[in-house]
């Protein structure tokens, strides 16, 4: 942060480092979330292709129900880390505290010269900033707190 910014510019800079860290993080939860759905999914064909096989090759029983047991396991383990962490909702949190603080963002880059002056503009676009947070914040928490309790 440089010394000689304005109250204006210091908020503007804040509200641009939080877009930018919330779009990350969204972009982030969002291929996770789609990686863990995807291999699920192709481990649970895998297992299904597998268990309908098993009989027909005698030779290969046994390297086939450890592979049958393998991506069974696989399959539990990524929907108890997809029900721990639930990347998707992440997603979706992360990307609606994005979408509002873009809304801000655009709002302060199309402010008059006269209201970035304001002392009351200021106050109510920082107490707006800090309502996005807070609210993103309070969901993060929320999450937490359903997984840890149910």
């Amino acid at each position: 942060m440089k010394n000689n910014q304005s109250r204006f510019e210091i908020l503007q800079e804040e509200i641009e480092k939080m877009y930018l860290l919330t779009s990350s993080r969204s972009k982030e939860n969002k291929k996770k979330a789609f990686r863990i759905y995807i291999t699920i999914a192709v481990s649970t064909a895998i297992v299904t292709i597998l268990v309908a096989i098993g009989d027909d090759f005698t030779s290969n029983t046994t390297a086939i129900k450890i592979l049958t047991l393998f991506f069974s396991a696989l399959s539990t383990v990524l929907a108890a880390w997809d029900g721990f962490y639930n990347h998707k909702q992440l997603w979706v949190n992360y990307g609606e505290s994005r979408d509002n603080l873009k809304e801000l963002l655009l709002k302060v880059k199309l402010v008059s010269d006269e209201e970035k002056n304001n002392t009351d503009f200021l106050i109510k676009t920082h107490k707006e900033f800090q309502s996005i947070i807070d609210k993103g914040n309070y969901k993060w928490k929320e999450l937490r707190l359903d997984e840890t309790n149910g």
